[in-house]
């Protein structure tokens, strides 16, 4: 049931502030995956969730957070050729991994993981790689695109990590630029989307995520080959949303399935997050449910201050008496009930000289967003005239 967003206490000749904690309309679905959230891109408003702060090995979705930070360390190199470093390419078995107790290098790639086959010196547009990296999963171009921006990839995993907690992933750790297993390579479900929400600001990186199908150029090494989309919900089939536009899948055996989804449905656009899937189809389908239940929920209209005579006296110092307020309009929003704010008022009255008429403005009601963003300024008005007391009258004249 949803309360009344303003519990104001009436209060004579003070200012008041009043936080409204509320209840928003929970969407009532279960879902497989052992951690899930659906969060409005914009807003950050969280409609589900379900363990979304615990720690959990992301598998390829890594690759959304070496994305995010090569466009914005390296946006203007698209179009510049990059040669392929033997390092970036080594490569080692998931249990020599284990063996050494993971004191090998965490980007060394393992035999059997996503590639395109990159080859020692080849030369390939940084754009390409972007694209093997978020549409085919290529663990090789991701190592490629950390050496190529960071100077090394151990130097490119110890930027990315700060660029994380800049942007608000504070639970994120990442040893590798791609998702391999490393033991301490975690991260939230709720990190993944505030990280993605940022993410799918960038036009490019919208644009490579919802690409179904991408033909990389020839190469001085290789021919020209064809990619394709690992996210089934793009895609025709069962599982295929037409209000999904991108973002990325993973796979490891301790990861189970990941998936970081989009879509939007006019200007609203929603992420998901589902970590440890076990599942592949079904969690493209729990996917669409989130989105659809959120989707299909009608907006609702709430009356924040109601027009005309409010409960708010006014009597400020040396008045004759209190008087009634005002307020000239209705001041009202609409949200979608799984997205109720947590919104905080403010009343604050004015200082005031004598006479005063009806009509004169004598306070304002401020009302915020839980995060700190106006939202209305309302001004409470005189209902009637206010004079002095003769106290006061003689106090001022002497």
């Amino acid at each position: 049931m949803v309360r009344s967003i303003f519990l104001f206490v009436c209060i004579i000749g003070i200012n008041i502030s009043v936080r409204a904690n509320l209840s928003a309309e929970a969407i009532n679905i279960t879902v497989q995956a052992e951690a899930a959230i659906l969060m409005n891109a914009s807003t950050g408003a969280i409609l589900y969730e379900k363990n979304s702060k615990k720690p959990l090995y992301p598998a390829s979705i890594t690759k959304i957070a070496t994305a995010a930070y090569a466009l914005e360390i390296a946006a203007d190199k698209l179009l510049i050729s990059v040669t392929v470093n033997k390092e970036a390419l080594g490569s080692v078995s998931s249990e020599a991994k284990k063996r050494s107790k993971y004191s090998l290098p965490a980007y060394w790639l393992e035999p059997g993981g996503s590639n395109i086959g990159l080859k020692s010196g080849e030369e390939i547009l940084f754009r390409d790689l972007l694209y093997a990296m978020l549409v085919a999963s290529a663990n090789d171009a991701a190592n490629v695109i950390a050496d190529s921006v960071g100077g090394s990839i151990p130097n490119f995993i110890e930027q990315l990590n700060a660029f994380l907690k800049r942007t608000g992933c504070h639970q994120t750790t990442f040893y590798n630029p791609h998702g391999l297993y490393h033991p301490n390579h975690v991260t939230t479900a709720y990190d993944m989307a505030i990280l993605t929400s940022h993410a799918m600001r960038n036009p490019l990186f919208r644009k490579i995520v919802s690409t179904t199908r991408y033909v990389r150029p020839k190469t001085n090494k290789q021919q020209a080959s064809v990619i394709v989309q690992t996210n089934r919900l793009l895609k025709p089939g069962k599982c295929y949303y037409p209000k999904a536009i991108g973002v990325k899948t993973g796979y490891i055996a301790l990861a189970q399935n990941t998936l970081v989804a989009a879509a939007v449905q006019g200007n609203r656009m929603l992420i998901v997050v589902l970590l440890k899937c076990a599942e592949r189809q079904e969690m493209f389908l729990e996917a669409t449910k989130l989105f659809e239940a959120a989707f299909n929920q009608p907006k609702v209209k709430r009356v924040l201050v109601k027009a005309g005579e409010t409960n708010y006296l006014f009597a400020p110092e040396g008045s004759s008496k209190a008087i009634k307020t005002t307020v000239a309009g209705e001041i009202s929003m609409e949200f979608y009930p799984a997205e109720e704010p947590e919104l905080n008022a403010s009343l604050k009255w004015k200082n005031v000289t004598y006479p005063l008429s009806a009509g004169h403005c004598v306070g304002e009601i401020t009302i915020t967003t839980g995060d700190g963003m106006l939202l209305h300024v309302v001004p409470l008005l005189a209902a009637e005239d206010l004079t002095s007391t003769w106290g006061h009258w003689l106090k001022n004249i002497f």
